[in-house]
Parts: C-alpha cells; structure tokens; sequence
C-alpha cells in the first residue's frame, strides 16, 4: 500500500482475513529548513519601516511532540524569540543566551516568522539571521543579512546657548551625524566672521579669551549630500558671582540682642542671595517675619534672639553664572550664662590686682634692702676714714690727714648711724608687709 501500510493475510479455520495495517513514517530533519530569510544586503534609509522575513517549513508532527523555537540574531546575539512548539516549555535551553534590550519599535511575527522594524534608527544596523532550534537537533539557519542604515542627517546633541565667563577659556560644540558624515562649521549670525579671539576647530568654537565683545548670535552649519541643516545659540558673557562681603564669625550674642550677620555679592547678572539656617532655606513658613529681616543689601538681621535661633546660618549667592555659598557660626548667651561671665570677669580683675599688689610690695622690698645694704657701706667707709691709724703712717704722711675737726667728724659719723637706723626701720616696715 505504499510507504504509510502494509497488506497483511491471516488463515485459519478454513478461512482467511485479510488485514491493512498502518503506521505513520518517521519524522525527518530535512523537512525542518528555513526557506526564505533576510536578503544579504538591506539598505534603508532611518526612520522607515522594514520587515526582515523568515519563511520556515517545520512538519506539524514536530510542534506536537518537540520543543521548538524560532529565534532571530543581530551580530550573534539573541534579539527576539518565540516558543512554536506545545512542550517548548519545558526546555532550559532559551536562557542560556542573554536577550538585547527591549524596544517597542522592534516585533517578532509568530505566524510569519518576520521581524519587523516600525522606525529604523541607525543603531539598528548589523547583521541578521533567522533560526529554528529544535530540542537535541542542530539548528536550522537562513543566511545571514547585512542591514546597512542611511543615517539621517542631524545634530547630536542639538547645540544649545551659553553663557560664558568673563576673561575665561570656553569652548561651545556642534557635532552632527549622518551618511556620507556631514561637514560642520560655525558662523557669527548671518554669515559674519568670527570675532578675534574666536576659533572653529571641527566643529568647536574655541573662545580663548571671553570678552563682551563675543556676545550675540552663533551659528552652526552642518552639510551633506542629503543637505543642509543649521542650529542658532545665543553667546552671553557673565561674571560669576563673588562675595564682597563674606559671613564671618564665630558671631555671639546675648538673649534677647539683636544679631546682624553681613553677606553682600557682585556680579553680572547681578547674584540673588539666599540665606539657611542648619541647609534649610529660611522663607516666610518657617520664620517670624517680625524678628527675621533680610536688608536690601543682603545683611540678615534677628531680633529679639532666642536660644533655638542658635546654628550654623548660610549665604548662598547665585544667577546664571553660577552658585557659591559660605555660612557662619550664631552661638546664643542665655541670661543666666551672661551674669555667670560678669562674676567670673570680677573675679579675673580681682585676682590680677592682687597680683600687681605684691609684684609691687616685693618690689618695695627688694629697693629698701638694697639701700640698707648702700647705707651700711658707706658708714663703714666713714669710720675707716675717721679711726685712727697706726703712728708710722700718722708720722710719714702728714699731708693725708684731714683738715676736719673732731666736732665735723663725730658729727658726719652720728648722721651715718642715723641713717642706718632709718634704713633698718624702712626695711622691716617691709618685711611685715610682705
């Protein structure tokens, strides 16, 4: 009966039966192929539709009692898959593999088998294969089909205004993308040279020193064969804001003062300041209007201090050139902390005065022994002077005596002695000071 039976006959008994029986022929891998897959070159232009087929033949006996899957590869790397047969779950196979990215733009058609693109983008160019795996046979590939994308022509990052530093090196960039890559050049509004001071360099205006003659209107021409596209930025010169009169501190003031804590800036635009309390911005929900004032200069000032204004309170200073900020220490006296210092300074004043006092009396001490000590030298130079001498030099030196009377000498003697006794006097005077 041909390849799916065989004619059979059965005697016995004086009769025979003749009996057909059938069986199904055994499923072969060369009627699991891949008949048309991707073209081996693809060019499209970006941002079209395509749709990459993949026309397989896989025999229904297979979807009944094995594992398939139908896979599509961009550059030897799984892009999307989808389960074909009923026991395809149950293989671990598919997870070995890591899948790209998800993209909505990009669909794998179950009944097709077609892969289709709902945008092209240039990222999307590469290689591409279409597959079927079947569990414990070797896959079936199609050919493998280059996608080669023509790249829109465009910016990449749009080119954006900027505000540059005064005095400062600075550089704006154009870069642009597309097939054949395109040719960039800047131009000062329309179709001036550039100003001194001022290069293009592949598409990077280089500004080498800024000035306020840089400012105005600049223009980036970008061009292949597709065409033409242009972007406009706005180049402003800004001077960053400074303080010109910084917070400083520790500031410390007593309970219920007043505390003025200075902070002024300059700049061009000219600085917005700001002040915080602990990096927590001080507005009108979170402070008493009647105590806080912020003077048009910047200064902040806090009346009728209480103990929990106490912190570190900040500056920040800003536009668009830039931000800085710096902050203070706000340290708080309580009442009772201030009488404490004015006892303790008493006592300071006291303590030092008394120190003065006996550097003085030591002082005083010190002179009058040394007059003491003077005093008695002289008296005993005096009555060596007045004694007598022995007869030998009494007698050969007559013109050394002197022209005194006795009554001058015991006079000069008594007056010597009563010094002395002064100086005694004076110095234990001192001794009992001290």
């Amino acid at each position: 009966m041909g390849l799916n039976g065989r004619r059979l006959l059965s005697c016995g008994l004086g009769f025979c039966c003749l009996i057909l029986c059938s069986y199904a022929a055994p499923l072969s891998l060369e009627d699991v192929r891949i008949a048309r897959g991707p073209q081996p070159s693809i060019t499209i232009k970006e941002q079209s539709p395509l749709q990459l087929p993949c026309d397989y033949q896989l025999p229904d006996g297979y979807l009944q009692s094995s594992s398939v899957i139908l896979r599509w590869r961009k550059d030897n790397k799984t892009l999307r898959q989808v389960e074909l047969g009923r026991m395809s779950s149950t293989t671990s196979e598919p997870q070995l593999e890591t899948m790209l990215r998800e993209d909505s733009r990009v669909a794998l058609n179950r009944d097709s088998g077609a892969l289709q693109f709902n945008s092209v983008l240039a990222s999307d160019a590469g290689q591409y294969q279409c597959q079927l795996l079947i569990e414990g046979s070797p896959a079936a590939s199609s050919i493998a089909g280059v996608l080669v994308v023509i790249e829109q022509l465009k910016f990449v990052p749009q080119p954006t205004s900027k505000n540059l530093e005064l005095g400062s090196l600075s550089k704006v960039h154009c870069k642009a993308q597309g097939t054949p890559p395109p040719q960039v050049k800047w131009m000062r509004e329309t179709q001036l040279p550039l100003p001194a001071n001022v290069t293009d360099q592949n598409g990077t205006l280089i500004f080498s020193q800024v000035s306020n003659e840089q400012r105005g209107q600049y223009t980036c021409m970008a061009s292949n064969s597709q065409g033409q596209i242009s972007a406009t930025v706005s180049i402003n010169v800004v001077v960053a804001p400074k303080f010109s009169v910084p917070p400083e501190g520790p500031i410390e003031v007593a309970e219920a003062g007043t505390a003025v804590i200075h902070c002024q800036a300059v700049g061009e635009p000219k600085p917005t300041i700001q002040w915080d309390k602990d990096l927590t911005y001080l507005n009108e929900n979170n402070t008493d209007a009647e105590r806080f004032l912020l003077m048009e200069n910047g200064t902040l000032e806090i009346r009728n201090v209480r103990p929990e204004d106490e912190g570190r309170y900040g500056c920040t200073i800003g536009s668009s050139a830039g931000l800085k900020r710096e902050d203070v220490l706000l340290v708080v006296r309580s009442s009772k902390s201030a009488s404490n210092s004015i006892v303790t300074r008493i006592i300071i004043v006291i303590i030092c005065l008394a120190f003065l006092y006996f550097v003085l009396v030591l002082g005083l001490k010190v002179w009058y022994r040394y007059r003491r000590h003077l005093g008695k030298v002289q008296l005993e130079d005096g009555g060596h002077a007045n004694g007598p001498t022995d007869g030998q030099d009494h007698q050969d030196h007559p013109e050394n005596e002197p022209c005194l009377t006795d009554v001058n000498s015991s006079k000069t003697l008594k007056s010597k002695l009563r010094e002395s006794v002064i100086l005694e006097q004076e110095s234990q005077v001192a001794d009992d000071i001290v």
